[in-house]
């Protein structure tokens, strides 16, 4: 059950990097012409993934799929 809801939230982590270097491909490659709507759309896809991912955190948490840790031995 562990891997069916971390697989997923992967999924969506290497779509937002993915976007990431889209839209600073499409930044660096437009030089200031008017088609910056690419760079617009890729950064938009990004943030839109991103509150998936977080939305995903949190409903993984709230159904128990998702346990938290610290990092200090108790």
């Amino acid at each position: 059950m562990d891997i069916i809801f971390k697989l997923p939230v992967l999924l969506v982590l290497a779509f937002i990097i993915f976007s990431l270097f889209q839209g600073m491909y499409y930044m660096a490659k437009d030089d200031g012409r008017n088609e910056s709507t690419r760079v617009v759309r890729a950064l938009t896809l990004r943030v839109v993934l991103s509150l998936l991912l977080f939305i995903l955190l949190m409903v993984g948490y709230y159904f128990g799929l998702l346990q938290p840790h610290s990092l200090l031995p108790q």
